[in-house]
């Protein structure tokens, strides 16, 4: 499969929303999401909250995966690369599956 691009064609909400039906904005607040940092860090998690909001270890790769597609496409985003980074640790938490 090519990788997207165009913001549009990476599909972050429907990524996002995958999780529990989440939007951008509460998945932010989950996370700890703002313009150009994350505030969360790992220990701000336990795997048991993650899996009760939605958040397998399947959707954190998946749209740690767009964050990176939209670093690519956008490389002045100040945000992307800490979003995806901070996804792929918490789907390291999740662990198995």
């Amino acid at each position: 499969m090519s990788k997207p691009r165009t913001l549009a064609e990476v599909r972050l909400l429907q990524r996002i929303r995958a999780a529990g039906g989440m939007n951008l904005r509460e998945a932010g607040e989950f996370f700890g999401w703002e313009p150009g940092i994350v505030t969360k860090g790992i220990s701000d998690f336990t795997k048991e909250q993650l899996t009760q909001h939605g958040w397998t270890k399947e959707i954190l790769l998946d749209v740690a995966e767009a964050y990176e597609d939209i670093a690519r496409i956008t490389p002045n985003n100040p945000s992307a690369a800490g979003r995806s980074a901070q996804l792929r640790s918490l789907a390291e938490l999740q662990g198995g599956d």
